[in-house]
């Protein structure tokens, strides 16, 4: 019977660590998102070609990190949603993270406009 409680509560660290993971990436994915939206911004404005140029590329690298960190937040998402019934409420309210998963949608498309530019 020890064991058995040793797993279990093995199982809420793991869980809570994975919680704990998808808070901290959701966070990078928005803040990695708002810098994209202000580079680009920035680039409307700009009438140097070299800053433009300059912005352009950082532009381009911070969607290589985003599509990598949204990737990892599928994954994190993907592992929490595998957890057991007693804790699927639980997660599910992390699905539920304002500005991140409807924003991968907006990604998907942000990195069409990019390559169609």
């Amino acid at each position: 019977m020890r064991t058995d409680s040793r797993s279990s509560a093995l199982a809420d660290q793991q869980i809570a660590e994975l919680k704990a993971q998808h808070l901290a990436c959701s966070h990078l994915v928005k803040g990695c998102q708002d810098a994209i939206i202000r580079f680009r911004e920035k680039t409307a404005n700009e009438d140097q070609r070299l800053e433009a140029g300059t912005t352009h590329r950082a532009i381009e690298i911070l969607e290589d990190v985003l599509e990598s960190w949204c990737d990892t937040l599928s994954i994190l998402r993907s592992a929490l949603n595998g957890t057991s019934s007693a804790n699927a409420a639980r997660n599910r309210k992390l699905e539920f993270i304002p500005g991140v998963f409807s924003n991968e949608a907006s990604r998907q498309g942000a990195a069409a406009d990019a390559n169609g530019s």
